[in-house]
């Protein structure tokens, strides 16, 4: 490569990533048809920033993830003026500008230390990596936690490896911490860096935990003047890692992650490929890196959720080592593989949502009442502007109160119950992607018994759906099925309509 262009490569890698993470930005934001974000997330993260009156400003009162990107949230909108009752479209964008900030951040620091630690190669192609690795550019426009936590679990592992002092590594293993809980498992990269040093001492072990706490206390000063909640929610948390909060596809987690779940993530299995050669060749980098990657990965297999989002912050190291790697063109085939992914991701966002064209269908047929199978939630076509609520009680609550449209919201334990449909006799019944695909894959009983109930009753069916260009979409118990994992099928799960033959 001419050396006049190679001068441009940090740049344009940067461009790169900030151009896929801006395309689609504004999907999902709030208007009147729903008051808040499509990604059921964004609202509860972002809302958590709002100051409630004789509140601490340093007290977010919501500890189920560290509060470090509330915070920073808060005291954003509170300069910007953009702090109202509930987060709006213009305050979520701002935040999502934050996450994007924070994304391509994370593809600088791989290219810096790159340069640091003498493999600028490795950095640079690292970064484009990260880049445009679909997981990292879908999650990269959202205001969530998992990019941000991600962020900073890249500054633990790289300056473990550029800074004997350890110092600084422990300090942003505890902002990572402080962002997402798991994402602190980063600090076992800083102990093995501080065991594989040349001249150990106690004291730069020290500087590295002192350096985790006082990162940890500064992001998350609820420890500290909110103890009580935050201990509540944080063994909240712990709780919630080990139970399914949704069903998941018919895979255990040990078989999901290395399967659909690292290879949704980065667009290519080329990752085994990278830990294999790191475990043969067990450089100082490649043994750092394990000492992360490997006990995460652990982690995940052992989670009874298969969120895809869970794996980011193994994205920047996983990108290290499949850089690493001799076979060049390999490589490039690799990223190739992954830029196009997120293209198709992106082009979905920029586009229509089938809840969205849902919603006017069952408008324009002028129908009188709408059933679920499950919620309705948000991943339901917003027929009342508060179905999109993060708390899916508040959603239902909405439905029951809706007038002059009649929602049927789904009683407690009576999801996917057949015999709703007579009890409630709905004009139309709407089904998202969201709620089926896992139970049609592991042929759930009850749920293939809804199915065939409700296709005798409501024979004609009109489905709204926009499937990823390279992947499409399979059909299965007559419904569309896409090949992603559940939290990357928010941005275009497609909705389908089924009503009665006198509609």
């Amino acid at each position: 490569m001419p050396a006049s262009l190679r001068r441009y490569l940090p740049a344009l890698i940067v461009l790169l990533a900030l151009v896929l993470r801006l395309w689609g930005i504004a999907w999902g934001l709030p208007d009147a048809s729903h008051l808040f974000s499509y990604h059921p997330d964004e609202s509860r993260v972002v809302g958590q920033a709002l100051m409630q009156p004789g509140q601490n400003i340093l007290d977010t009162g919501f500890y189920n993830y560290g509060s470090l990107a509330t915070l920073t949230d808060r005291f954003l909108l509170l300069a910007t003026g953009a702090l109202t009752n509930i987060p709006t479209a213009s305050s979520l964008l701002l935040v999502r500008l934050v996450t994007v900030a924070y994304g391509i951040g994370t593809c600088a620091l791989l290219i810096l230390f790159g340069k640091r630690l003498e493999k600028p190669d490795v950095g640079l192609s690292a970064a484009a990596l990260y880049a445009v690795a679909p997981l990292a550019v879908q999650h990269g426009h959202f205001a969530t936690v998992d990019v941000p936590a991600t962020f900073w679990v890249t500054a633990s592992l790289l300056t473990a490896l550029a800074n004997p002092k350890l110092f600084w590594c422990g300090l942003f293993a505890g902002l990572a911490a402080a962002t997402k809980y798991n994402a602190g498992l980063v600090l076992l990269a800083g102990v093995a860096a501080w065991f594989l040093l040349e001249k150990r001492s106690l004291k730069s072990l020290g500087l590295l935990l002192s350096g985790a706490a006082l990162g940890f206390l500064l992001g998350c000063p609820g420890v500290l003047v909110n103890f009580p909640k935050f201990w509540e929610h944080f063994t909240f948390e712990l709780a919630h890692s080990r139970t399914a909060q949704i069903d998941f596809v018919g895979q255990t987690a040990a078989l999901y992650w290395p399967t659909l779940g690292l290879l949704a993530a980065l667009g290519s299995p080329l990752w085994l490929v990278g830990i294999y050669k790191a475990l043969i060749s067990r450089t100082r980098i490649e043994l750092t890196l394990l000492a992360f990657v490997l006990p995460y990965l652990v982690l995940l297999c052992v989670s009874a959720n298969q969120y895809a989002r869970y794996a980011l912050p193994l994205l920047p190291a996983l990108c290290w080592l499949i850089a690493s790697l001799p076979w060049k063109p390999l490589v490039a085939i690799g990223g190739t593989l992954s830029l196009l992914f997120s293209l198709a991701l992106c082009s979905v966002m920029a586009g229509a949502d089938p809840r969205d064209e849902a919603a006017a269908f069952l408008k324009q047929k002028g129908v009188a009442s709408v059933g679920f199978a499950t919620g309705p939630w948000f991943y339901s076509p917003p027929l009342h502007p508060v179905l999109s609520h993060p708390s899916p009680l508040r959603a239902k609550s909405a439905a029951e109160s809706s007038k002059p449209l009649k929602l049927f919201a789904v009683p407690k334990n009576r999801d996917w119950d057949a015999a709703l449909l007579d009890e409630t006799s709905p004009d139309a019944v709407a089904l998202s992607e969201y709620e089926y695909t896992a139970l049609i894959q592991k042929k759930n009983p009850q749920a293939l018994a809804y199915l065939a109930a409700l296709t005798v009753r409501y024979p004609i069916k009109t489905v709204f759906a926009y499937p990823l260009p390279l992947l499409g979409a399979r059909e299965s118990s007559g419904l569309p099925c896409q090949p992603l994992p559940i939290d990357m099928l928010y941005t275009n799960q497609s909705v389908v309509i089924f009503t009665k033959e006198s509609l």
